[in-house]
């Protein structure tokens, strides 16, 4: 079953969390989203994104040799440019359908 939406209209993102609850007495932590993805030489190479309250965010691909800190307009801006280039390059594979628990640590 399809749905038709006006062009223009906010959609979720699949796997994505729903906001913290914002709380006088919830405590802002960083969290961080692992994933490991296959490697041709290697078991796996490590992705990470930390995303601390009132700062960029930190990408990290493979143990941190390759970093990044980003604002939140240029991740949603690289988050759309690498979605579209990366899903013309075929079907997503299966290990990449899993859903990403932030953690704290």
């Amino acid at each position: 079953m399809t749905i038709e939406q006006p062009e223009g209209t906010p959609t979720r993102m699949p796997y994505a969390d729903e906001p913290d609850e914002q709380t006088g007495q919830t405590e802002q932590q960083r969290r961080f989203y692992r994933l490991r993805a296959p490697h041709v030489d290697k078991a796996t190479v490590p992705v990470t994104v930390r995303v601390t309250p009132d700062a960029d965010l930190y990408v990290a691909v493979g143990s941190g040799r390759r970093r990044m800190y980003l604002t939140p307009a240029e991740a949603w801006a690289l988050w759309r440019c690498l979605s579209e280039a990366v899903a013309s390059t075929g079907e997503p594979p299966e290990w990449i359908r899993v859903h990403i628990t932030p953690t704290h640590r």
